[in-house]
């Protein structure tokens, strides 16, 4: 898994945010020597440390940045994220967390991270010495954070009080689609450039093959070797061009955007050669009450359900379901493969179910959606993944 992709999955995660695991995929993902998570304390004039990578220890105590001070207190009011090619910061804690000796300077990013129209979180990563990071490197920054500020906000949401649960809700669908849209965007860029550049490489192969086959007079050995060469690289170009196609399906579907769920769902079934997938639908038109960021969680859950009986499940048939039971959307897979003991896996280690089966990606969407899951199985006689999500009653 790549950098932001393990990122995402903290950001969208069931569990408490673990903001330290975040400062150090940030770091990261751009190639840094450190990130510090800086939230707007319980006042609401300052920013303390939540979070340092490399750890600080007694520094990370000791730093507090009163808003409107300094660069990252600027950026906590203004909201306007900015790179400092060389700063050197005058506070000692602020030095000491970066480990800076006297007289070296650093490179950095320093961004706001919003949640409930107001500024949570200042991120700060950095490299030290003159190591500029690029304006693309600033713009990926930020729309990690607008995720990333989404998601403290909810988490104060919940923590001071239960009855904010809508507005908690609101906020998750917007994180959501934040990655559905970004998920989205690299589909077309992969669409637009490498798929296209792929369409023409082989396009141009094949011209240059019935260039060689046409000249039949001047055909010699050199010729034929030839012809043999672009034959081969036609054949990797193909292979490319599919592999992206499919990459490009498991970034986001445009069924899910154009016909909705329950196109989007039947169209997996196709996606899988190796294994007979059947598909079932209730024809109720009801079905297209499920808000899009959970459509968009149930399609991604039903994905990696398949993926699973692919992978560990040696089945020969599989039943993709969803159907509607009053208030609930039951989305159920369904295999006759090998199968597995639930109760002795569960009994081992409280979280052994998950890890056991592949499962913990589906758990954990399940829990940000506000939807149950089951697990029922037998072995020798299969396995079902099943999925109830309560829909919205306003």
């Amino acid at each position: 898994m790549t950098e932001h992709g393990a990122l995402w999955q903290l950001l969208l995660g069931q569990a408490d945010l673990d903001l330290r695991a975040v400062a150090r995929c940030l770091a990261s993902s751009f190639s840094a020597d450190g990130c510090l998570v800086l939230v707007v304390d319980d006042t609401g004039k300052d920013l303390v440390v939540a979070a340092a990578i490399p750890p600080g220890g007694a520094n990370e105590q000791a730093l507090r940045i009163p808003l409107g001070y300094g660069v990252a207190g600027l950026v906590g009011v203004n909201g306007r994220a900015v790179r400092l090619d060389a700063d050197s910061p005058r506070n000692e804690s602020h030095r000491d967390l970066m480990s800076l000796a006297s007289g070296q300077t650093v490179s950095r990013m320093c961004l706001p991270a919003r949640g409930g129209g107001e500024i949570v979180a200042v991120v700060s990563i950095y490299r030290r010495g003159s190591v500029p990071f690029a304006e693309a490197d600033l713009d990926a920054a930020q729309r990690l954070l607008d995720v990333l500020g989404l998601r403290l906000y909810a988490q104060q949401l919940q923590t001071a009080d239960p009855g904010h649960r809508n507005q908690r809700d609101r906020l998750i669908a917007q994180a959501i689609s934040a990655q559905e849209t970004e998920r989205r965007r690299i589909a077309g860029d992969l669409h637009d450039g490498v798929t296209q550049a792929l369409v023409s490489l082989n396009f141009h192969l094949a011209a240059a093959v019935v260039s060689l086959a046409s000249n039949d007079a001047s055909f010699s050995p050199t010729t034929e070797e030839a012809s043999v060469q672009i034959q081969s690289a036609r054949r990797l170009a193909r292979l490319a061009y599919d592999e992206t196609r499919a990459a490009i399906s498991g970034l986001h579907s445009p069924i899910l955007d154009d016909l909705g769920l329950v196109a989007a769902l039947e169209s997996l079934t196709g996606m899988v050669p190796q294994l007979d997938i059947e598909f079932r639908a209730t024809p109720d038109e009801r079905l297209d009450e499920v808000p899009d960021h959970c459509a968009a969680t149930l399609y991604r859950i039903a994905q990696e359900a398949i993926n699973n009986v692919v992978k560990h499940a040696d089945a020969r048939r599989a039943v993709l379901s969803i159907r509607r039971v009053s208030d609930l959307i039951v989305l159920a897979v369904t295999d006759d493969g090998a199968g597995f003991d639930v109760a002795s896996v569960r009994a081992s280690r409280p979280s052994a179910l998950a890890d056991y089966y592949g499962l913990s990606s589906i758990a954990e969407r399940c829990a940000l959606i506000g939807a149950s899951l089951r697990i029922d199985s037998v072995e020798g006689r299969g396995t079902a993944v099943i999925v109830k999500l309560p829909l919205p009653t306003d």
